[in-house]
């Protein structure tokens, strides 16, 4: 229960500072970067989530801390390579995690685009 509720509390973050980092700047340049820094702070933000569910982490992994990093940019990016995985309920985690770097990545695609749009 605790671990749903979190998971709401990430996702609403998420999504809520990606809106204020979309909107801290009119440059392009700019705004790219922030864009980078909103989808790393994500990333950071569902690795908290993996740490609670760290008995879990199946796979081949060494230093755990940065295999949680590691395992949370691939699930976020839905590029999922497969040799770190969790069992248990840090699996639903890793499917919402998915959903919601896809949305965010789309989000920030569509974002770029009407911004170069405006300046052409």
């Amino acid at each position: 229960m605790v671990l749903i509720l979190l998971t709401v509390l990430i996702i609403l973050l998420c999504v809520q500072s990606h809106k204020i980092f979309l909107n801290l700047s009119n440059e392009l340049n700019i705004s790219i970067i922030l864009i980078i820094i909103s989808h790393f702070l994500h990333v950071l933000l569902f690795t908290l989530l993996y740490y609670l569910e760290i008995d879990n982490m199946m796979g081949t992994h060494d230093n755990a801390y940065i295999d949680l990093i590691y395992y949370s940019i691939s699930t976020y990016t839905t590029l999922g390579i497969g040799d770190i995985y969790f069992i248990g309920d840090a699996r639903i985690i890793s499917g919402i995690q998915a959903i919601i770097g896809l949305i965010m990545i789309a989000w920030s695609a569509s974002h770029i685009y009407l911004k170069i749009k405006k300046e052409i």
